[in-house]
């Protein structure tokens, strides 16, 4: 049975209630005493009739005197009669009124509620609350059910995968790595299941690369030196690592396996376009290079305020049930004109929705990328259903009007009311 049904029947019962509070006074039936009253006067017409009957047989009342009392006697019936008629058609008239508000209250119920109600709004919580619990167990049942495949097969390493995966989607991320370990341990030759076990461990770390992830990409890098992903992770890790030099050259070779044009190839050129600029400021500064007015820059920037920016995120009502408790919630501030790359981040849940986070050079992605590098910034947040930084279709997003300085005066506010396309 469905939510919504259980709803109405709700509704139902309720209307029932309702008229059984309006339906028995006007069902209910003359009381006793009425009936006896009825009763004896009409024992009285029929004693009366008799005594005039027993007047005439003795003399005491002519044919005439008897033929106008009788006369008398039936009119005075007749009005009796009349006045129980009208009795019954009340009753009748109470009958139907009671048919009219038994089909009445429910209908007038039901149209009012659609007409001012929320009726599409209810139907849209129940859905969705439905849908939502739905995914869940769907989840919850795909779990199982791979769980006690690998109890009947625990050599399938795909299958080890694919559950350490599901985990990771679902932030398990203790039970992730355990899972996609045991994948590695089947297959240590696969650069999927490799970096599927280096991502479970980044995550267990605050996806820091540095330690044992780092070690399983540079695996990878020596079985497929040309894999996007092991170059992608390996120039994060350099940019980490502050070793800008290093991830020019990952990111270089990454760009040649992306096709032309694509979303990914032009972060990656915009990445190594800004990791130019970073150099080449690094260089003049290091080489004393535009004389006075260089020394005058780096004089302005010393000054300058590091940007900080703080920023309350809340959840529309509406979209609260497209997304698990458990889901990640992605803050971020990225550069108003430059490379994609969010600049600062910080990583949360869904459960812990509403919040209000602190945005500034702790939460740097990169250390040659921060916010002190830039003058404007655009500020969001994003709900990633599958726990992946970059977005996905059915993400759920929300971002600031238009461009923030470094330091605004007051917290930004920011509402994740988008569904990404």
């Amino acid at each position: 049975m469905t939510s919504l049904s259980v709803f109405w029947i709700a509704a139902g019962v309720m209307s029932l209630f309702a008229l059984a509070f309006l339906l028995p006074p006007l069902l209910r039936r003359h009381s006793q005493q009425e009936n006896d009253e009825t009763a004896a006067e009409i024992a009285i017409y029929r004693q009366r009739l008799q005594e005039l009957k027993a007047e005439l047989h003795h003399g005491i009342l002519t044919e005439e005197q008897f033929s106008h009392a009788q006369h008398e006697l039936e009119e005075a019936m007749a009005a009796d009669l009349a006045i129980g008629s009208s009795t019954d058609l009340k009753i009748k008239r109470h009958w139907l009124t009671a048919l009219i508000l038994t089909i009445l209250v429910p209908s007038l119920a039901f149209l009012t509620y659609w007409q001012v109600g929320a009726s599409g709004k209810v139907g849209e919580q129940l859905a969705s609350k439905e849908t939502s619990q739905q995914e869940i167990d769907r989840i919850g049942h795909a779990i199982k059910s791979l769980q006690a495949h690998l109890v009947e097969d625990p050599e399938d390493a795909q299958g080890w995968q694919l559950l350490g995966k599901t985990y990771l989607a679902t932030n398990q991320v203790s039970e992730a790595a355990e899972a996609l370990g045991h994948a590695y341990a089947l297959d240590d030759q696969n650069p999927d299941i490799i970096l599927d076990y280096a991502k479970a461990l980044a995550t267990s770390q605050e996806r820091r690369l540095q330690g044992a992830p780092l070690k399983l990409i540079q695996r990878v890098l020596k079985i497929a030196p040309q894999h996007p992903e092991a170059l992608w992770l390996a120039a994060v890790n350099a940019l980490q690592s502050n070793q800008n030099e290093k991830a020019k050259t990952y990111l270089e070779q990454l760009a040649l396996q992306l096709p032309p044009g694509s979303d990914e190839e032009r972060m990656v050129r915009a990445h190594l376009a800004q990791l130019s600029s970073s150099s080449e400021a690094i260089a003049n500064t290091n080489t004393g290079g535009g004389g006075e007015a260089s020394d005058k820059k780096v004089s302005t920037e010393g000054n300058k305020q590091s940007p900080r920016i703080e920023v309350q995120v809340v959840l529309d009502p509406t979209l609260k049930d497209k997304a698990a408790d458990t889901s990640t919630v992605f803050i971020f501030a990225r550069a108003a004109k430059g490379p994609p790359m969010p600049l600062a981040a910080v990583r949360k849940q869904v459960k812990d929705l509403p919040l209000t986070v602190v945005l500034d050079d702790s939460k740097a992605m990169a250390p040659s990328f921060r916010m002190s590098n830039f003058n404007e910034f655009q500020v969001g947040a994003r709900i990633s259903l599958s726990g992946n930084p970059i977005p996905q279709s059915g993400d759920l997003q929300g971002f600031v009007d238009g461009n923030l300085s470094g330091n605004p005066t007051s917290p930004v506010s920011v509402t994740i009311n988008q569904i990404v396309p």
